[in-house]
C-alpha cells in the first residue's frame, strides 16, 4: 500500500494516532474518539485557527512534508505568541487527494509529533477528508499568561514600536524560489529559504517580554509589517512614524536584495516575528534588559496621534499581503 486511497480512512487515522499519541493528565478523551475532552485550565483560554492551501501557501516541489508540517503548526502557534499564551492543545484537519503517498503523510505527522513535544502542546484530534487539492487547517488553544488579554486596539500615542528578529527574510526566500536566477551565495540563500519554510513562533520571547514589561498592544507579523502595523493603528485610532533605515534586515537579505532590503522588511509576509508597542519608559527598560543574543528586539518608530503612517525613506502606501487582492504583493507562490 503506497497511497492513502490504498490504506483507507480508518486505517490511516489509526496509523496517525500511533504517531501522535499525546499523553497528558488533562486530556480526558483524546485521539480516536469522535471529539476530544480536556479539563479546563484555571485561566482564560486563547483560541485561534489557521489554514494553508497548496498553490497559495506552498508547493510540494518547493517544500518537504516536514517543512510544510512545521510551517503550518508554527504559523498557528504564532497567533498564540502574539497573545502571550502558553500552547495547550491543537486540532488538525487535512484535505488529501487519494493518490497522496503514505510515506509523505507519515513524515508530515512524525514532524508534528516532534513539534508537539518541542512546543509543549498536545494534538488531541482533527479530521482527514478526501480533496482534489491538498490543504491543512489547524485550530490551537492556549492559556493566557498575562493578567489581562493583549489586544491590538489598546495602543497609546507616543508608544515605541518594537519588533523581534529580522524582517523580510521569508519574502526573499520566496523570491529566490520564484526567480532562481538572482545572484546570492548559497549560505544566504539557505538562510532565507529556511526562514520561509521553517519559521519559529516566538512563544518563549513573548513570555520573556511580558515578564519585563507587558505591552500595550502586541501581534505577530504574518501579513507583513505594513499590514500588521496598520491593523494596530486602525484599531487604536492612531498613526505611526518610522524610519526605513531602522527596519531590521539580516545580512542575507541585504546580500539578496541590496538597497531594496528595507522594502522587503516593510512588505514581506510570513515573518511570524512579534510586533509590540509600549511606552517609551517601558520600551527602554525592555531593550536594556533584553538578551540580544537569543532574538534581538528593535525599536523602529513611534505611534502618533495622527492617523497617518509615515515611513521616512519609503513610500508608506506599499502594502503587505492580502488574500483577496489580485494585485497584492504575494507572500505565496501563486
Amino acid at each position: 500500500m503506497k497511497t492513502v486511497a490504498d490504506l483507507g480512512e480508518f486505517n490511516l487515522l489509526e496509523k496517525l494516532q500511533q504517531i501522535l499519541s499525546p499523553s497528558h493528565p488533562d486530556i480526558l478523551v483524546g485521539l480516536g474518539d469522535d471529539a476530544a475532552v480536556v479539563a479546563p485550565p484555571h485561566a482564560p483560554i486563547v483560541m485561534t485557527t489557521d489554514a494553508m492551501v497548496e498553490g497559495v501557501h506552498f508547493k510540494h516541489e518547493w517544500a518537504s512534508a516536514q517543512q510544510i508540517a512545521h510551517k503550518a503548526l508554527a504559523s498557528t502557534l504564532s497567533d498564540l505568541a502574539g497573545k502571550c499564551a502558553k500552547p495547550a492543545y491543537a486540532l488538525i484537519t487535512l484535505g488529501l487527494p487519494g493518490e497522496t503517498e503514505l510515506k509523505w503523510i507519515y513524515e508530515f505527522y512524525q514532524c508534528l509529533a516532534q513539534l508537539q513535544r518541542e512546543w509543549n502542546l498536545s494534538i488531541v484530534g482533527g479530521d482527514t477528508v478526501r480533496s482534489p487539492q491538498f490543504w491543512i487547517s489547524i485550530a490551537a488553544y492556549g492559556v493566557q499568561t498575562t493578567q489581562s488579554p493583549l489586544r491590538i486596539d489598546s495602543a497609546q500615542a507616543g508608544d515605541w514600536i518594537i519588533v523581534s528578529g529580522t524582517l523580510g527574510d521569508a519574502a526573499a526566500g520566496l523570491g529566490s524560489l520564484l526567480h532562481p536566477g538572482q545572484t546570492c551565495d548559497l549560505a544566504s540563500l539557505q538562510f532565507l529559504q529556511n526562514r520561509l519554510h521553517l519559521p519559529t513562533p516566538r512563544l518563549n520571547e513573548a513570555m520573556q517580554i511580558a515578564s519585563i514589561a507587558v505591552p500595550n498592544s502586541m501581534t505577530d507579523i504574518s501579513d507583513g509589517l505594513a499590514r500588521d502595523l496598520r491593523k494596530i493603528c486602525k484599531a487604536s485610532g492612531l498613526g505611526a512614524h518610522l524610519q526605513a533605515s531602522q527596519l531590521p534586515c539580516s545580512d542575507a537579505l541585504r546580500q539578496y536584495a541590496g538597497e531594496k532590503a528595507p522594502e522587503y522588511a516593510w512588505r514581506g509576509g510570513e515573518e511570524y516575528e512579534l510586533l509590540l508597542t509600549l511606552s517609551p519608559e517601558q520600551g527602554r527598560n525592555l531593550i536594556n534588559q533584553w538578551d540580544k543574543a537569543n532574538c534581538p528586539l528593535h525599536h523602529i518608530g513611534e505611534l502618533t496621534s495622527s492617523t497617518d503612517i509615515i515611513v521616512d525613506g519609503m513610500d508608506p502606501s506599499l502594502e503587505g499581503f492580502d488574500h483577496f487582492k489580485t494585485n497584492s504583493p504575494r507572500k505565496s507562490p501563486t
